[in-house]
């Protein structure tokens, strides 16, 4: 018998209740960004999010479905950055519809509650591999890149040469004959990477499981859902003609900052109700140029859609799990750069007395 979510009134602000059987459980559904369990510890911004929220009277299960998704956030799941959209889509649309795991974080809220089956992660985990083939191919017919995996493919790999065709077509075949957990996989990943990063071996041994980034479980030494996905892009990364002047880390980096950033700008610009066209300043990045970065935006406000106030209140949690997921490592990034980007928090923060 799977969990059942515990009425409504009884749920503290920030946080979910389930109770299966006897037995009760609560979950932070905002430990993907701050490590800390306490309401009184948590940063302003989520203090007026929070706050919100208590206008909203009571939620429905979809509305609380769809925050409980997104606690599971994280940055580096191989979702990303579509699994941005997919939250968009369900925030527009008001309805939980497409129960997709996107992090491994959440605390796996979902799970208890039924989602998130072996069956599901499975079907889901094929998918990104067929995702991967497919913008493989495009790279190697050297086809304009449409989707977000054909923009990160294109980007790790950069231009095509005979050297790179050789190894991406022995990674087709591997991925296509689904022999990612054998020695072969192994191999073709950890001869192309040792010669760029001397310490991928040593990694290999250790819980990090041969990549310079992890996600939650990962990190705890788990084999999570990201394993295979993160060795390719270690791979393609290698390969690829970044690396000369960066490592896998930093390269890895910029791909998940740069997405962050514009992302985040779309968002804070559908909040602040400002149309795609009447932006007056869009990044451009190593990954995102400009024709990337309108449709972006356009994807991203044609999912929300017309605002109300309860998915105001997603939309503005969305944005705060977009900004600050992983961000208790206290390192600058882009987006601190760039204010346009969260700049409806800021200004409803100066509003009121929590912040």
């Amino acid at each position: 018998m799977n969990a059942k979510l515990v009425s409504y009134e009884y749920v503290p602000l920030g946080f979910e209740m389930a109770i299966k059987n006897t037995e009760g459980r609560i979950w932070n559904l905002w430990y993907n960004i701050q490590l800390t369990d306490d309401p009184e510890r948590w940063d302003s911004e989520v203090k007026l999010i929070n706050n919100m929220q208590s206008k909203l009277g009571e939620l429905s299960m979809g509305h609380r479905l769809m925050r409980a998704q997104m606690a599971e956030f994280c940055r580096v799941h191989p979702l990303f950055p579509k699994s941005i959209i997919i939250l968009c889509e369900e925030i527009g649309d008001e309805r939980f519809f497409k129960p997709v795991k996107i992090g491994c974080e959440g605390r796996d809220l979902l799970d208890s509650l039924g989602y998130h089956d072996s069956k599901a992660l499975k079907r889901q985990q094929e998918g990104v591999m067929e995702s991967y083939v497919e913008s493989l191919k495009n790279w190697l017919e050297n086809n304009h890149p449409e989707s977000s995996t054909d923009f990160k493919v294109c980007g790790f790999l950069g231009t095509l040469t005979e050297k790179k065709r050789s190894w991406v077509e022995n990674l087709i075949h591997l991925i296509s004959q689904n022999e990612l957990s054998g020695l072969p996989f192994q191999q073709l990943v950890e001869e192309v990477c040792t010669r760029k990063e001397e310490d991928f071996l040593v990694r290999a041994r250790m819980n990090y499981l041969g990549r310079p980034f992890n996600c939650f479980k990962c990190e705890e030494g788990e084999r999570c859902g990201c394993l295979f996905s993160m060795f390719i892009d270690s791979g393609l990364l290698c390969v690829g003609t970044f690396g000369e002047e960066r490592s896998m880390l930093e390269e890895f980096g910029h791909f998940i900052q740069e997405n962050i950033l514009i992302h985040a700008v779309a968002i804070n610009s559908w909040l602040e109700g400002v149309s795609p066209r009447d932006i007056k300043t869009l990044p451009t990045t190593s990954y995102i140029n400009k024709s990337k970065a309108q449709d972006v935006v356009k994807k991203v406000h044609s999912a929300l859609g017309k605002m109300n106030e309860i998915k105001r209140w997603l939309a503005a949690c969305l944005l705060k799990t977009v900004k600050s997921n992983k961000r208790w490592h206290n390192t600058t990034e882009l987006i601190d750069d760039f204010p346009e980007a969260t700049s409806w928090l800021h200004a409803n923060c100066a509003r009121t007395v929590l912040c």
